[in-house]
C-alpha cells in the first residue's frame, strides 16, 4: 500500500508513513474527525445528468447483487489545492459512511471512485479488504479503460466502465481463490483418511469481509 500524502510504500500496520509521517491523527485534525454521510453516488460537482446518475446507479444495483458484501462508492467533487484525491479517499475510507451499507457492506470493503472537476482527474481508493483483491496495476489499467469517456466528459460512462472492469478483477480473484481452496481441502481431506470436507464459500459473488480498515491504494489518470 502506499501513503495518501508523499504515495511511498508503507506497511500497513504502521500506525504513520515512515517517510512523511502522515497518519490517520493528521487527516481527522486537518479535515475533521467527525463522520459523514454519503450518497452510494455523490454528486457534489452536480455533473451528472440525472439519466447517467440513474444508469450508474442500476450499474452498482447489478455489481452489489453479484458481490454483496463490496461497496461500490463514488465521489464527484471541486477538491481545493490542498488536498489531493488520495488524501480525501483515505479519509472518507475512515470518515464516511455511504446510506444503507451500515453493516453488509463495511468501508474496509470499499471501492470508492473520486473524480476531481477542479484537475479533471480520477482516482481508486480502495479499503483494506479491497486492496487485498485489487492490484494498483488493476486498477490502473480499468481508469485507462475508461479514458475516451473521461476525455469526451462522459462521467457516468466511465465510472461505469471502471467498476465493471474492477468486477472482472473480483470474479477473476474468485475462481484462483476457489480453485485454491479445493486444493486445501484435497490436501486436508486425504490427511483425514479420505473423510469429505465440504467447500467453504468464497469470493465472487459473495466476498469474505476483511477486519479492519487501512490506507487506500491510489491510481490516478488526467483526463485532458
Amino acid at each position: 500500500m502506499k501513503c495518501p500524502k508523499c504515495l511511498r510504500p508503507v506497511d500497513h500496520e504502521a500506525e504513520s508513513c515512515y517517510s512523511c509521517g502522515y497518519s490517520e491523527l493528521e487527516a481527522a485534525e486537518k479535515y475533521g474527525a467527525n463522520q459523514v454521510l454519503l450518497n452510494r453516488i455523490h454528486d457534489a460537482a452536480a455533473c451528472l445528468r440525472k439519466q447517467d446518475r440513474d444508469e450508474l446507479a442500476f450499474a452498482l444495483d447489478q455489481l452489489e447483487i453479484k458481490f454483496p458484501q463490496m461497496l461500490f462508492c463514488a465521489y464527484l467533487g471541486t477538491l481545493p489545492d490542498d488536498l489531493s484525491m488520495s488524501e480525501l479517499g483515505f479519509w472518507l475510507l475512515n470518515h464516511g459512511q455511504v446510506k444503507g451499507a451500515e453493516y453488509a457492506r463495511p468501508n474496509e470493503n470499499a471501492i470508492l471512485l473520486i473524480l476531481d472537476m477542479n484537475t479533471k482527474q480520477i482516482g481508486v481508493s480502495l479499503g483494506y479488504f479491497a486492496e487485498s483483491l485489487i492490484s494498483e496495476e488493476d486498477a490502473y489499467r480499468a481508469l485507462l479503460h475508461a479514458r475516451p469517456h473521461l476525455i469526451n466528459a462522459e462521467y457516468g460512462e466511465a465510472l461505469e466502465k471502471i467498476f465493471f472492469r474492477l468486477a472482472k478483477v473480483l470474479r477473476k480473484k474468485g475462481r484462483k481463490m476457489r480453485k485454491l481452496s479445493h486444493q486445501e481441502l484435497q490436501e486436508q481431506s486425504r490427511a483425514l483418511n479420505g473423510k469429505l470436507l465440504d467447500l467453504p464459500h468464497h469470493l465472487s459473488p459473495d466476498v469474505s469481509a476483511g477486519e479492519k480498515e487501512e490506507e487506500p491504494q491510489y491510481v490516478t489518470l488526467r483526463s485532458a
